[in-house]
């Protein structure tokens, strides 16, 4: 099986444009049953702190199911959660093949911007596909290796990201990911958006890194997907062949709830 992050480039609040982009493009992707396929940061909107276009989204998480099982992918998808009081969550949803919600992570780690209008996470979730481990994070998590080396420990192989970084922090995105692929021995597929919106203008750049550091597949600045194939013999090979998970002390990491679905 393959992960797939799948490059868009979304329209500024236009929910209905934005959903019709986004099966296009997983129609593009090339993708075959089974495969994970990873949606940017907020892909119904574009990235936004505007609660009132995000509410605009309804039932994002019934849309992708359904998106999902048409299809017979797991999909990781960001969208804006409602939380109540008028307040969302920057969120990821999974949804497995069969259309039915597995998880959904919340970012942890809010940009300044987003703190007046989000709830941050407080946890992690793994995605046993049965063939390969997935943790799924969001854009600004990168920053903050502890997150990674907390799930890396509890048996993340493969992180998925789902961002909007923008192209004035683009070699800090290249440079970060690569980074979190060595230190954790794992597989990173991130999905970035590209284009412009109000705010910002977006590099694309999404990724497949294997688990030796290795950049298997790049893309620019267009709408266009990477592909990342699974080995389990070489995750496992080189964990075993080369001890830097085995040798860290937990004592310095603290701890966080890690759910598993």
């Amino acid at each position: 099986m393959r992960c797939i992050a799948v490059q868009t480039a979304p329209v500024w609040h236009d929910v209905v444009e934005n959903r019709r982009r986004i099966e296009g493009a997983l129609d593009a992707s090339g993708f075959r049953a089974g495969d994970y396929l990873v949606l940017p940061e907020m892909c119904e909107t574009a990235w936004t702190t505007d609660t009132a276009a995000l509410g605009k989204a309804h039932d994002s998480i019934g849309w992708f199911g359904e998106v999902a099982r048409a299809r017979g992918v797991w999909l990781q998808a960001g969208f804006g959660e409602p939380r109540g009081d008028g307040r969302f969550s920057n969120s990821a949803c999974v949804i497995g093949p069969d259309g039915r919600l597995r998880a959904v992570y919340r970012k942890n780690f809010l940009f300044p911007s987003e703190r007046d209008s989000f709830v941050a996470g407080d946890d992690l979730c793994l995605i046993d596909t049965g063939w390969a481990t997935i943790c799924p994070l969001v854009c600004y998590d990168l920053r903050f290796p502890e997150l990674w080396r907390l799930a890396a420990r509890a048996g993340a192989e493969i992180f998925a990201v789902s961002s909007s970084w923008p192209a004035v922090r683009h070699e800090h995105w290249r440079a970060l990911l690569l980074a979190r692929a060595i230190e954790n021995q794992a597989c990173v597929i991130a999905a970035n958006r590209c284009g412009s919106d109000p705010t910002n203008a977006y590099a694309g750049g999404s990724v497949a890194l294997g688990a030796l550091g290795v950049r298997i597949e790049e893309a620019g600045a267009d709408e266009c997907a990477v592909a990342l194939p699974f080995d389990r013999s070489e995750i496992d090979g080189w964990r075993a062949r080369f001890g830097a998970l085995r040798d860290v002390r937990p004592s310095l990491l603290g701890n966080t709830v890690v759910r598993r679905a």
